[in-house]
């Protein structure tokens, strides 16, 4: 098949591992044979980045980041190093965790004819315990914000993001805002709210890592914020002020409350890849975003920002978060 989009993904590994780049390269063969130009951005450790040239080699593109990139979040330096080399106009980036079909790539780019950038939605597989409490997270940002949950993973145009310029790559949640940045650049964005593409769930270790994170990226959204630090002194507050009745209506209501946002969340197809157990899992989130907000609070005000790789961002968001959120949708 003649290629027709690049895929981009940029990469960091401390350490090489043999059966996850092997991994990638059935990944790679499969998305060659989709009509995809494969370019992997590598910014390993050389002894790792020579392992994954030699394992993908003939499979990709393999290249190191251009140093003139020096954004904090290394990955932004991937993705401004890979369109730059980039030889095709549609342009499919993605984290290392999503899982593109050969269908994924064939509705991408169909949309891509139309609009200048994609923003399709995540779904998880396999669904350990952890992974449900994930997914249903994604369900609550279906049920509550307009644009969806935040994925992995967009496509657009690559004269587009040479037009719309630079965007803040000194931020931790930097998949959200290239969005924002292109669409406050008066970009044409298709919000795919019923377009699907397959993310693998982390390990247990990288989903607990992952938690203060997370929260860390939400403290521009006071409001959300808030309400999170306020579950669990709201809910202490009324056992010691009130008595267990009392603090069990609460969190009843809570329960309650979180499960119907997710079952509201699996409209627009969602249904057909959230199995309907997955709502029973947002009050397990709720309670774990409340606990994860307050570590994130500690990395804002004890240490001024938060780990990523080698260097600490001070960061959740970025410059156009705000103003390319208020750009109509």
């Amino acid at each position: 098949m003649n290629e027709r989009c690049t895929y981009l993904l940029p990469i960091r590994r401390l350490r090489f591992n043999e059966a996850e780049a092997a991994d990638f390269a059935g990944y790679f063969k499969s998305l060659a044979a989709a009509g995809c130009e494969i370019l992997v951005v590598d910014g390993s450790p050389a002894e790792v980045f020579d392992k994954h040239a030699t394992a993908w080699a003939a499979l990709c593109r393999h290249t190191k980041v251009d140093p003139q990139y020096a954004y904090l979040n290394g990955k932004v330096n991937g993705i401004h190093t890979g369109v730059a080399l980039a030889s095709h106009e549609s342009v499919v980036q993605a984290d290392d965790d999503i899982r593109y079909t050969d269908d994924d790539i064939n509705r991408m780019c169909a949309l891509l004819e139309s609009y200048e950038m994609v923003r399709p939605q995540n779904f998880l597989r396999p669904l350990p315990l952890w992974a449900r409490m994930e997914a249903a997270r994604m369900l609550i940002n279906r049920a509550v914000l307009r644009a969806g949950d935040y994925p992995g993973t967009c496509g657009f145009r690559r004269e587009t993001f040479r037009r719309v310029g630079h965007y803040d790559g000194d931020v931790l949640f930097d998949n959200e805002e290239i969005v924002r940045h292109f669409r406050l650049h008066g970009a044409s964005v298709c919000y795919a709210n019923d377009f699907f593409i397959l993310k693998r769930p982390p390990t247990l270790t990288k989903w607990w890592e992952q938690r203060p994170r997370q929260a860390y990226e939400d403290f521009v959204m006071r409001l959300k914020t808030l309400f999170f630090l306020s579950l669990i002194p709201l809910a202490l507050a009324l056992l010691f002020g009130f008595g267990w009745k009392a603090f069990t209506i609460y969190i009843m209501l809570i329960s309650c409350g979180s499960a119907l946002l997710a079952m509201r969340g699996r409209r627009g197809g969602a249904h057909k890849l959230f199995p309907p157990f997955v709502p029973l899992y947002a009050p397990l989130w709720f309670f774990e975003r409340s606990l994860s907000s307050y570590w994130a609070l500690y990395w804002r005000v004890v240490r001024g920002g938060y780990p990523f790789g080698d260097r600490l961002l001070s960061k959740g968001t970025g410059r156009a978060w705000v103003a390319g959120g208020k750009a109509r949708l």
